[in-house]
């Protein structure tokens, strides 16, 4: 297994470590002397690796990696193996909720390692990744000493850059955190954020303290702040960490008031509801017909692309499958990922227009994997319901094309709803241009499908022409 390790490229940003990863395990390895030497800190490690909150790892002999067994560099101090998350996904998959679980995380990591004289020495959402609704810590190179009688925390301004005042901005002019996430790696900065204020939001006593106040300091001259700072450093390791912790206190609070709200519905949160679409006969069938499908065929891994509220991805975690839920309404996707963590149901939401999804990004687009290679042959079952006919109307893709993509997403199966043009939600979305789909039938549909499926069972659902395939790829 470890021939077949490649070098994660987004490592080389830690100089002080590595990281490769294989077809079901990430190494990381350790050149600093310092590097998680601690016995207090490996105490520390093994406890919250028991409650779930940072990623079960075991060490190994660095010389096993081949990286090192060829000679290529010096042996590193310490290495590490961890399993393979199952899904990773980024911020800018994430919805509001998400990223503020993943921020209340690293908080909490940060306050408990301060009690051993440790800190986190950074503060990016890049170090959490998702195993189903829950946040996990993967980055086993950022624990690091703090300096004796250290005033504050090394990560406290990425932390702000990249939690909070995307946070602020999203709950103040509900900006996408997509768009914050895709165009900075490392966050908004105050001065960034200031200039997207108005100037009754920016003397708002929450907001001047986070983002108005260090946009006017970073302009009048931030590196005599920084100096000061640096000056401060040294002294007293109990009055170090005692001001470290409020200061952590205080993030803390911050973190509350951005905390996001539970946010209105929209058109499309009750789209799954008996109404204009469904009768309820409709919709007693369509779950029927799903809950069949999810028995007979019983997939271990399920993609649910257009998951809306999420009612059948629950239905597919709830036989045992682990799911990945896609939608581009971040309300959806924000109360699927709540409800999935109350019922503790293997569910990972994101949100994600499927006619743009994700794309590689970061340094020669090496850092962040695109969505697309991140599902190809993770999934044995793929659901798209009521979803085909956005495609064809809003992203303007050919049948022939949708069919085709749909088989590279799944191993095996997949459950489609086909929505006939005469559908009146169909008729709604295309508007005007309804005729330039009205040949668009059954027959169509069905001959898109044939050179990649072979249909096992379809069925009609009472109270419109709405029809259910499950298939087969050939």
């Amino acid at each position: 297994m470890l021939s077949t390790l490649r070098i994660e490229r987004a490592s080389f940003r830690d100089s002080s470590g590595c990281t490769w990863s294989g077809p079901d395990h990430v190494f990381r390895a350790n050149w600093d002397q310092q590097g998680s030497t601690s016995k207090a800190l490996e105490t520390l490690l093994a406890q919250l690796q028991e409650e779930g909150l940072w990623v079960r790892s075991r060490a190994i002999d660095p010389a096993a990696l081949p990286a090192f067994q060829a000679g290529a560099c010096s042996l590193p101090q310490r290495a590490w193996e961890h399993p393979r998350v199952f899904f990773p996904s980024y911020a800018h998959e994430w919805p509001a909720a998400m990223l503020h679980c993943a921020a209340e995380l690293t908080l909490e990591l940060n306050e408990r390692l301060l009690a051993i004289g440790w800190e986190l020495k950074d503060a990016t959402p890049t170090n959490v990744l998702f195993e189903g609704p829950s946040p996990l810590f993967i980055d086993h190179l950022s624990p690091a000493p703090r300096t004796p009688g250290q005033l504050g925390w090394t990560g406290y301004g990425q932390f702000i850059r990249t939690f909070l005042i995307p946070l602020c901005l999203h709950q103040l002019h509900g900006l996408p955190l997509a768009w914050l996430h895709l165009a900075q790696r490392d966050g908004v900065s105050p001065e960034e954020a200031s200039r997207q204020l108005s100037r009754y939001d920016r003397l708002r006593p929450s907001v001047f303290g986070l983002i108005t106040l260090p946009a006017l300091i970073s302009r009048s001259g931030e590196w005599r702040l920084g100096r000061s700072l640096s000056a401060m450093k040294h002294g007293d390791e109990a009055a170090g960490r005692a001001v470290t912790a409020r200061i952590l206190g205080h993030l803390r609070k911050q973190l509350k008031r951005w905390a996001p709200p539970e946010a209105r519905g929209t058109v499309w949160s009750e789209y799954d509801q008996a109404g204009e679409s469904y009768t309820p006969e409709g919709l007693a069938a369509k779950e029927a017909f799903i809950r069949t499908a999810l028995d007979d065929c019983r997939p271990g891994t399920v993609l649910d692309l257009g998951c809306n509220t999420g009612r059948y991805s629950r239905l597919a975690a709830g036989l045992g499958a682990r799911v990945v839920a896609v939608d581009s309404d971040a309300v959806c996707v924000a109360r699927l990922w709540k409800q999935a963590r109350a019922g503790h149901l293997d569910i990972q939401p994101l949100v994600m227009n499927l006619g743009r999804p994700s794309p590689a990004l970061g340094w020669e687009n090496g850092e962040e994997a695109p969505f697309l290679e991140r599902v190809a042959g993770r999934f044995d079952m793929v659901f798209a319901l009521a979803l085909i006919h956005h495609l064809l109307v809003r992203e303007r893709v050919p049948l022939a094309y949708v069919a085709a993509h749909f088989a590279r997403q799944t191993t095996r199966w997949a459950v489609l709803e086909w929505v006939p043009p005469s559908d009146p939600q169909f008729r709604r979305l295309a508007g005007p241009y309804w005729g330039l789909y009205e040949a668009c039938g059954q027959e169509a549909f069905e001959a898109a499908l044939a050179p990649h499926f072979r249909v096992l069972r379809q069925c009609l659902l009472p109270g419109n022409e709405r029809l259910l395939y499950l298939l087969e790829a050939l």
